[in-house]
């Protein structure tokens, strides 16, 4: 569809529409433009990715604390030695875990200590989360978003065939990109 036919189009959805309809109309009429050219079908979750902090399974509670902290993120993927994706830990992850500690571990509650004691000893393996969503390197940018809205994600892991991870779209890492288009 040309410009001109576009706002033809427009003119016409105008005259049948209230404002809200109108501009909800504008919004469908110009996806669908953008949509038919080549630059929206070829951005994939591979132009959108970043580096992921990573994790080994037996990394122990401390070691998970410092990368979150040093990293200045709120979440890490778990891997295999071979680099296969296992899940993730998140700061919100650790802060339940010491929340509990806080109500029923006895020192922490009356002493006001002895935070990391129960955390120190856990691995990341009795930690991960598994992930219910992630991504391959070729899927569409529009099904990458449409997931982020879904499910509400601070990031989605970003796999290979093997089940690698290469990455992780996360909520700036979609702007960052869509920013230049």
């Amino acid at each position: 569809m040309t410009i001109c036919r576009f706002f033809i189009r427009l003119r016409v959805i105008s005259r049948q529409m209230t404002r809200s309809d109108y501009i909800r109309g504008l919004r469908e009429e110009w996806a669908r433009a953008v949509s038919k050219t080549r630059l929206a079908n070829k951005l994939v979750a591979r132009d959108a990715m970043i580096e992921p902090v990573f994790l080994l399974p037996e990394d122990n509670g401390r070691d998970i604390v410092k990368k979150l902290k040093a990293e200045e993120t709120n979440v890490c993927i778990v891997i295999t030695k071979e680099g296969k994706f296992l899940g993730e830990i998140s700061d919100q992850d650790l802060i339940i875990l010491l929340l509990a500690q806080v109500e029923y571990e006895p020192l922490t509650r009356i002493l006001n200590i002895g935070y990391m004691r129960e955390l120190a000893k856990m691995k990341a393996k009795d930690l991960v989360n598994k992930h219910r969503t992630t991504v391959s390197l070729d899927t569409p940018i529009n099904k990458v978003i449409g997931l982020a809205y879904k499910e509400g994600f601070h990031y989605i892991p970003v796999l290979d065939k093997n089940r690698k991870v290469r990455g992780v779209v996360t909520p700036s890492s979609l702007l960052d990109l869509l920013e230049e288009y």
